[in-house]
């Protein structure tokens, strides 16, 4: 794995919490990667599921650095990040798979073929999968993770970086519970630009299949807004009713609405119309993706790769939306669709008792 005598090409920072049962696997998956130096730094956020506990019992066997810290995946990716040797940072999930050997070479071959320190790459996204059904939902996952477009990037693509570029976009956001990979991705499509790599890279399905699928991307949804928002107040709050995936179960949504409709409740009138203005200009901005599922539900029929197909209704669409919606009249008609979607999901949940 890592030359001790030769210069650390990349270093893979890789946050994990009560992750003993993904490290196997993982290890043995990273260490399948060929024509690649590098040292692997592992930063703990508090296990205590056995986890240390492993890493110690096979320290002479496997080659990696153990940081120690208190929980919070901003925190720990900072501390890695603080620790790392490399002149090029690899973050990466620990449920993250190759299937491709050189995976992590060609990407960063493609990177280095940039010549500039401006570029990160991210990886063309896949989902393992234990249970069947809603197969057109990840192939439209898939499809929009290849884009590129704002706030589709996050961290289980795999970022892979110039440690230049890395220290120019600043550290990770530790005041955000969740969301810090979405957050860190979008302030560096303000300092460069990101590529997609041609290598795929897997990412485990099970948070979708043990908390439910629209419920992880409604709650999704709803933490990209107000992150793109920078509504601190919810962020501060949300950790009180956010599980760590290790604890991952059924996903209630009631109490989220709770919280958000108690934090309203305690703002004032003026900032309270302004959240729900730009959250509307925010849902505006998102409409795209209900013409690209249309796109992905017609080349899945077709056998087509995600990614690979035409987006003829994305491509049609899209104008008219900016030209219907980009406007203040726009933007307030999104307001008021969202305020009374909003109301329509809360009763919902509460005579689900979700």
């Amino acid at each position: 794995m890592l030359n001790e005598s030769a210069p650390i090409e990349l270093s893979i920072i890789v946050p994990i919490l009560n992750e003993r049962q993904q490290l196997p696997e993982f290890l043995g998956n990273l260490g399948c990667q060929q024509a690649l130096d590098y040292e692997l730094l592992i930063c703990d956020g508090g296990s205590h599921d056995g986890t240390i506990e492993w890493l110690q019992q096979h320290r002479t066997e496997l080659d990696f650095t153990l940081l120690a810290g208190p929980a919070g995946r901003a925190r720990q990716m900072n501390q890695g990040i603080a620790a790392a040797r490399g002149c090029w940072l690899m973050l990466l999930h620990v449920d993250s798979r190759f299937a491709d050997a050189y995976a992590i070479r060609r990407g960063l071959d493609e990177l280095i073929e940039c010549n500039s320190v401006s570029v990160a790459g991210h990886f063309s996204l896949r989902f393992r999968r234990t249970q069947a059904g809603a197969e057109r939902a990840f192939y439209f996952y898939e499809w929009k993770a290849r884009l590129g477009r704002a706030e589709t990037i996050h961290g289980d693509q795999g970022f892979l970086l110039p440690r230049a570029l890395c220290n120019k976009v600043g550290p990770f956001d530790q005041s955000l519970p969740a969301m810090e990979d979405s957050d860190f991705a979008e302030r560096l499509r303000e300092q460069g630009q990101w590529r997609l790599l041609s290598a795929e890279i897997s990412t485990s399905a099970r948070r979708f299949e043990v908390e439910g699928l629209w419920q992880r991307q409604l709650l999704g949804a709803l933490m990209m807004c107000f992150r793109s928002l920078n509504w601190q107040d919810f962020f501060a709050t949300a950790p009180a009713v956010y599980r760590q995936q290790a604890a991952a179960d059924r996903l209630r949504l009631s109490p989220f609405f709770q919280l958000i409709k108690q934090l309203l409740r305690e703002t004032p009138c003026r900032e309270r119309w302004k959240l729900w203005y730009r959250s509307g200009w925010y849902i505006n901005g998102q409409l795209w993706q209900l013409f690209l599922a249309l796109d992905a539900r017609r080349c899945y029929r077709r056998g087509i790769p995600p990614g690979q197909g035409r987006s003829v209704c994305l491509q049609t669409a899209e104008p008219l939306l900016d030209w219907l919606l980009g406007n203040p009249g726009g933007r307030l008609t999104a307001t008021m669709a969202l305020r009374l979607c909003f109301a329509l999901l809360e009763r919902r949940l509460n005579w689900r008792q979700e």
